[in-house]
C-alpha cells in the first residue's frame, strides 16, 4: 500500500493534520507524527527558528536530528507493513512542510514525493540535498495562501524557483487563505495523491 506521513506545524501536535486523514484515498496508510521538541502541553516543534536581521534562521542541528528520527520511522513502517516503495509521500504544514521537503530532497531513494503547505525553503539545508539521480524523479505538491502574512508569497516563489533548479516535478495550488490549509488545497492534494505514479 502507499504510505503518507503527515507532519504538523510549529506549536501543534500529531492530531492537527490527522483530522484530514478521512479525505485521503482509503488504500493509503496514513501516519501522523509528533515533533520531538516540546514547547508546552500538546505543543511541539521539529526545530528552533529565530528571526535575525529580518531573516528566518533555523537550528540545523535540531532539524537534522528530527530528520534522522523521521527517516528511521519511515524505514520501520516500510519494513513492518506492505508498503509500495514507489509511493512514499511526506507532507506537512509550515515547519512540518519544510521538514517534508527536506526529507524528499535529502532522501529521494526512500521518499518519492513530498507536500508543502505554506512552507518555505531552508537555506541551511542546502548541504544535505541528495546528489542521487533519483532526485530528478521526485514530485512535489506545493500549496500556499495568498493571504499568508506569516510566510508571505515571496517565500513560496523562492521555494518553487529552487525546486525547479533541482529538477523536481512540481504541482502548485494557490488559494486566498492565510497561514492555514484551505479545504480546496487539501482537495487538490488528495487528487495529486490519487494520480501519483
Amino acid at each position: 500500500m502507499p504510505l503518507l506521513i503527515l507532519l504538523h506545524g510549529h506549536g501543534n501536535n500529531e492530531n492537527d493534520l490527522f483530522s484530514f486523514s478521512s479525505q485521503i484515498p482509503e488504500n493509503w496508510i496514513v501516519v501522523s507524527v509528533r515533533g520531538p521538541y516540546q514547547l508546552a502541553e500538546n505543543s511541539y516543534r521539529w526545530y528552533d527558528a529565530k528571526m535575525i536581521n529580518g531573516k528566518i534562521v533555523i537550528n540545523i542541528d535540531e532539524e537534522e536530528r528530527s530528520r534522522k528520527k523521521l527517516k528511521q520511522l519511515i524505514s520501520e513502517i516500510t519494513n513492518k507493513y506492505n508498503v509500495d516503495s514507489q509511493k512514499i509521500i511526506v507532507a506537512g504544514f509550515s515547519q512540518g512542510g519544510n521538514m517534508s521537503q527536506s526529507l524528499g530532497l535529502g532522501n529521494p531513494n526512500s521518499v518519492t514525493g513530498f507536500g508543502v503547505f505554506n512552507g518555505r525553503y531552508n537555506e541551511e539545508f542546502s548541504p544535505y540535498i541528495s546528489k542521487s539521480i533519483a532526485l530528478k524523479n521526485s514530485k512535489a505538491f506545493i500549496a500556499h495562501g495568498s493571504g499568508d502574512t506569516m510566510l508571505p508569497k515571496t517565500y513560496v516563489t523562492e521555494n518553487i524557483t529552487k525546486l525547479k533548479e533541482l529538477g523536481i516535478q512540481i504541482t502548485y495550488y494557490e488559494d486566498s487563505n492565510g497561514h492555514s490549509i484551505s479545504t480546496k488545497q487539501w482537495d487538490e492534494f488528495s487528487k495529486w495523491l490519487i494520480n501519483f505514479n
